[in-house]
This record gives structure tokens, C-alpha cells and sequence, in this order.
């Protein structure tokens, strides 16, 4: 049940996601008095994901890519699969600011990516970008600060921003469509673009339409009034009326009529809580600690006045260190709990209807376990690995064993690279110049292999050749009795760049996905190392 206060913070939620579904949806799109998720449409389609995607294409099912600011042969697992993934496709469209293992998928590097090239019909079309600090922007975190930045240099040569190359592509098939006609026409011919340069909407135009503004003359729900074209000052003002328009709810109050709060710079900490309110902005409400409420008792006091000081009843109000995440003006004997967002308004220690494997927590072992059962469930093998898991028909018969690949590997980055970018710069080059892998010394004892050694690291889908460093950081396990080493293997290098050539690291990882964020098992899986 709602507990007293509730009931209109939850009806504002609903209101508005109810007026997004019915935008989305249709006009029959409603919402049950419990303001859940559950009066969403039902779409029985499959989930068209990124791994589904290669699947698609591997079928033959795709003609054609467009691939923005990605590296899916580095960055998908399956290194070998998503290559001939792309060698079926007609054509792939490349934007990037650099030239990536993808955009010479097609290119015989040697062992580094022994290829049939003339095997290889796709039309590749490089499209050279600028990249983030040649262009004004955001940035976003993990800890949802919005953070502006600014251009640091011009691009070289004929590199066009991302914005400008998606602008005239736009442009040109809405001038096609006017011409010619074609199906589906409504986003093309009606999309609101009232930019400056059409061509090249500028960073801050874009900024300020994230934000939201008024279309119409209006009053908010606090009875001020705002003009039309006015910026908004939060989500709190939006209506679903016609007379409000926002790219993106939860970044509204980034760009107010005050100016771009992702610019701020004032690092100030007065309360010792290190929230630094003016410096950029976070999303929701530039609240920095989501459910703050919970850091103060039942009477609205901090439970730790000296290093948890969030938010705090006043007599009148909430306020503190930080935005709070409740409604302001119910005080704590109205009995309102802090986790809003949650119906009951009180945490959860399992996930309802929000995981695919729900509602309670359970140990999976990985697709490829180094112990081949899964120990909460030793008699149950349906029961070893996510029965969730993302996993396709033709993806089964590329997984290992731990009879054939007895040792567990992960893969990881390091503080010298950053993903495949930094191996194009001569400094991080110097500082990790070649593909290396890490042995425990115990491993490498038994295998002779010493530091400095050449190795294979093999897996069911493949290979890599690299050096050897032998490290006592990485020890056996003890795992349902059974003894369990791990590899650890850097991803940084490829056959593009600066640094000497070496191994896609994913050759060897398996291609599947988490049963609901649909992110691989990069980190776990099966492997075998031979001294060279």
C-alpha cells in the first residue's frame, strides 16, 4: 500500500511515463492505480541487440552497417565469428576518428588477422570523424555528473563531427523522401529541426534541447509563469499537455534559463561531504546520492551527523548537503519511506519481475566453468550456468570444457591503455609496447614457463601468442575441492596502431550474453596455455 504522501509523487511519475507511452504506444496505452511497469505493451518481437545483431548478419540477414564510434571485432567476443559476420554484410559505413580493426576487418595482418581477403566482397566506407576533444560537449559518468567540455584543437584534414556527418545524411534522405516518396514517412518529413545550420547543429543547441523548454505560454506546477521558449528548470515542470518538449527527461535542469550548469566549475565542499553541488551537474535534479533520504532516522535526523550529513527535516522541510531524493514538505511522522522509486517504498533484497532469472539471487556458474558443475546444485546440470544466458543455436558448439581447457581466464584493462585508442599514441605505446598475458607463479612452475617466455593461450574459438609475466598477485583457488587457476589477459592490442601488432583478445572469448543486460562473458571462461 502507498504509505500517506506518496500517492502524488507517484501519481506525477505515472502521469508523465503514462503521456511518453502514449506518445510511444498509442492513445490506449493506460496506467493501473499501482504506477508500475506492468501496463507497458507486451512486443513479441526478440530483443534486437547488438549480439543478435552479428547473429543476423552471420545468416546473411544483413546488408548493410553503420558502425559510429565502435570496434565490434575488438570489443564483441567471438573475435573470428564477428569477422565473417562482417564478410557477408554488402556494405559497412565506418565512423570513427581512427582506423580500427574493424574498418580493415578485411585486411590479411598476418597472424594477426589471416584472412582470405579476396574472399571478402564488403564495400568498406571510411568516414573520418573529429573525436570528443576536438568538438564542444558533455561528458557523462558512473556517477551521472554531466560535465562540459571544450575543444581542444580543430580536427585534421576532412574530418567532419559526428553531428554534422548524421545531419546531411538526415538531410538528404528527407530531400529524397519530399522527392520521391517512400515508406514510414512521418519521421522524416514532420521531425522538429529548427537548428541554426541544419547541416551542423552546434553542441549547445542539442544541449539546451536535452534540457527541455516551453513550446506554448505557461505556469508550472508551482503557479510561475514561463514563456514560451524558455528554458525549463527541471523534469518538474514538464507536462504532457503539448506545452513543454524535452530530448531527454532526466537531463532536465542541465541547461536552464540561468545557463549551462554542465560548465560549472566550483569545486566548494562546506559541508565536508564531498557532494560539490556547483561543480557540473548530475542527472536526476543535480542530485548526487540517489534515495538520499535513508541517511537520516525515522525522525529525520542523519544517523551520522559527522560523515553521512545528506538530508535532514529542518522543522519545515527537507534540505542538506545534497538535492533530496524525496518530496520535500513530508515530514517524518507522515510516515513516508526513502526508496521512492520502489512502490513500498523500502528496499529490496530481490528484483520482483525485473530480472530475467528472477525474482531471488542464485549462483550461475559461467557457460565455460573450470569445475564443470555448479556447486549449490551439484545434481542438477540444467541448473550449472544462467538458463536466462544469451545464447544462440549456432553458438553451442564453439564452447569449451575444463576436461580440454582446464584453466579460467578474464580479461581487463590497464592503467597505461585506454580500450583501443591509446595503442595509436606513441607514449602509452612506449610505456606497454607488446601483448603480454599473466601467469601465477605456481601455473607457470608446473608448465616451465618462465617470465619472458613466449606462450599460447588457446580457446575453443581460437588463439593468441603473447609474452609471459609470471606474478605470485595471481594464485590458485580452491574451488568444490578442485584446484582452479586463472590467465589474466590485457586487451589493448590489435593489429592497427603504434604499439607492436599483436592478438584481438577476444578471439577466445565465447559469444554470449547476460540474460538481461545482454553483456558477454568477457570475463569467464576456458583456456589452455602451451609453452612456445
Amino acid at each position: 500500500p502507498l504509505r500517506p504522501g506518496q500517492l502524488s509523487y507517484w501519481q506525477n511519475y505515472g502521469k508523465f511515463h503514462v503521456s511518453l507511452m502514449k506518445a510511444w504506444y498509442g492513445p490506449n496505452a493506460t496506467a493501473d492505480n499501482n504506477w508500475g511497469y506492468d501496463w507497458l505493451p507486451k512486443l513479441d518481437v526478440p530483443a534486437y541487440d547488438v549480439l543478435r545483431m552479428f547473429e543476423m548478419m552471420s545468416q546473411g540477414k544483413v546488408n548493410g552497417y553503420i558502425c559510429q564510434g565502435f570496434n565490434p571485432i575488438a570489443a564483441l567476443p567471438d573475435k573470428n565469428r564477428v569477422t565473417a559476420a562482417l564478410g557477408k554484410l554488402k556494405w559497412l559505413v565506418i565512423m570513427d576518428p581512427l582506423a580500427t580493426e574493424t574498418s580493415e576487418f578485411w585486411r590479411n595482418a598476418g597472424p594477426f588477422n589471416d584472412v582470405d581477403t579476396a574472399n571478402i566482397q564488403t564495400e568498406v566506407i571510411r568516414l573520418p570523424t573529429t573525436c570528443f576533444a576536438e568538438e564542444d560537449g558533455s561528458l557523462v559518468n558512473s556517477s551521472r555528473w554531466l560535465q562540459w567540455h571544450w575543444k581542444g584543437a580543430d580536427g585534421p584534414g576532412e574530418t567532419r563531427t559526428d553531428v554534422r556527418i548524421m545531419s546531411e545524411l538526415f538531410i538528404r534522405l528527407r530531400q529524397r523522401y519530399q522527392a520521391e516518396g517512400g515508406a514510414f514517412p512521418d519521421p522524416l518529413l514532420n521531425i522538429h529541426w529548427p537548428y541554426k545550420i541544419p547541416e551542423e547543429p552546434s553542441p549547445e543547441e542539442l544541449a539546451k534541447e536535452m534540457n527541455g523548454w516551453a513550446v506554448t505560454d505557461m505556469t508550472d506546477p508551482a503557479g510561475a509563469a514561463i514563456k514560451a521558449g524558455q528554458q525549463l528548470s527541471g523534469f518538474g515542470q514538464l507536462k504532457d499537455d503539448g506545452s513543454t518538449a524535452s530530448g531527454c527527461w532526466i537531463f532536465s535542469g542541465c541547461w536552464t534559463e540561468q545557463g549551462n550548469q554542465m560548465a560549472r566549475r566550483d569545486n566548494s565542499d562546506p559541508y565536508g561531504m564531498h557532494q560539490v553541488q556547483n561543480w557540473a551537474w548530475a542527472w536526476p535534479a543535480n542530485r548526487r546520492i540517489l534515495y538520499n533520504r535513508a541517511s537520516s532516522d525515522t525522525q529525520g535526523k542523519p544517523w551520522d551527523p559527522d560523515k553521512k550529513r545528506l538530508v535532514w527535516w529542518n522543522g519545515k522541510a527537507w534540505t542538506g548537503t545534497d538535492v533530496p531524493d524525496f518530496k520535500v514538505d513530508s515530514p517524518p511522522e507522515a510516515g513516508m519511506n526513502p526508496f521512492i522509486m520502489n512502490p513500498e517504498g523500502v528496499a529490496r533484497f530481490f528484483a520482483i519481475d525485473k530480472m530475467a532469472e528472477g525474482p531471488f539471487p542464485e549462483h550461475y556458474e559461467p557457460f565455460e566453468t573450470p569445475i564443470g558443475i555448479n556447486p549449490l546444485h551439484p545434481q542438477n546440470k540444467k541448473a550449472t550456468s544462467n538458463p536466462a544466458g544469451r545464447i544462440f543455436d549456432s553458438v553451442w558448439e564453439s564452447l569449451g570444457t575444463h576436461d580440454e581447457f582446464p584453466y579460467a581466464a578474464t580479461t581487463y584493462r590497464l592503467t597505461e591503455h585506454f580500450h583501443f585508442w591509446s595503442k595509436h599514441c606513441r607514449l602509452n605505446a612506449i610505456a606497454q609496447p607488446e601483448q603480454f598475458v599473466e601467469i601465477g607463479e605456481v601455473l607457470a612452475n608446473e608448465k616451465g614457463i618462465k617470465a619472458g617466455d613466449r606462450v599460447r593461450v588457446s580457446s575453443k574459438r581460437g588463439h593468441i601468442d603473447a609474452v609471459a609475466v609470471v606474478t605470485k598477485r595471481i594464485r590458485p583457488l580452491m574451488v568444490n575441492n578442485q584446484t582452479v587457476h586463472q590467465i589474466g589477459i590485457p586487451l589493448h592490442w590489435g593489429f592497427t596502431g603504434t604499439t607492436r601488432h599483436g592478438y584481438l583478445t577476444n578471439t577466445l572469448v565465447p559469444f554470449l550474453g547476460d540474460g538481461n543486460t545482454q553483456t558477454p562473458e568477457s570475463k569467464s571462461f576456458l583456456v589452455k596455455v602451451e609453452k612456445l
